[in-house]
């Protein structure tokens, strides 16, 4: 009778061990189907601190072509020294960034408008505040060809090209942190009249 109480007992926690990796294995499945990322976003991490020596080549780049083929549309701030400068590639907009050196790290990620015009959106993990559900940290977008509507929210533009770039900072409603929220924005703010296409 023991013998039999005891089997029943592995029995019934071999089939409950079953279920949980059947539920587990559902769980995970449903994650990842929930995960699928937009096939035209690519995301990027960049760490531009103080202490990391700056590249030479992006350096002599901008200084080099900064102003070819590039016709501001609005009132520039004048351009930086290019030794204050740093530069980032958004290849599936085929441009190149400016930004001048000393911001934090921060990230990128080009997303489609609902009318199929890409963006870059950058953000910082630094920035993240708890004012907004679901806030990421977005300092700064620019925008390829900002229709009427978003030029409204464009506080600088260029053309590259025959191409109109748009400049978009982001409201200080979400971060926790409006200081350093300014200092991205400066950065970014300072040099977007630098903006090339990619080489």
């Amino acid at each position: 009778m023991v013998h039999g109480k005891t089997k029943r007992r592995l029995i019934a926690s071999l089939v409950l061990l079953a279920i949980l990796l059947v539920v587990i294995g559902i769980v995970a499945i449903v994650q990842a189907m929930n995960s699928h990322k937009d096939p035209y976003a690519q995301s990027s991490q960049t760490n531009t601190s103080t202490n990391a020596p700056a590249s030479s080549q992006s350096t002599n780049q901008t200084n080099n072509s900064a102003q070819n083929n590039t016709t501001p549309t609005t009132t520039q701030p004048p351009a930086p020294d290019p030794s204050t400068v740093s530069t980032i590639d958004i290849p599936p907009m085929g441009i190149t960034v400016s930004y001048i050196k000393g911001v934090g790290a921060f990230s990128y990620q080009v997303q489609r408008t609902g009318d199929n015009r890409q963006y870059v959106a950058f953000s910082s993990d630094a920035l993240i505040g708890t004012k907004c559900t679901d806030d990421t940290g977005n300092f700064a977008s620019i925008l390829e060809s900002p229709n009427d509507n978003e030029k409204s929210t464009v506080s600088q533009t260029i053309t590259v090209d025959g191409t109109t770039y748009g400049l978009s900072i982001a409201s200080a409603t979400c971060t926790s942190n409006a200081d350093l929220l300014a200092k991205y924005q400066s950065a970014f703010t300072n040099a977007f009249s630098l903006l090339k296409k990619m080489n």
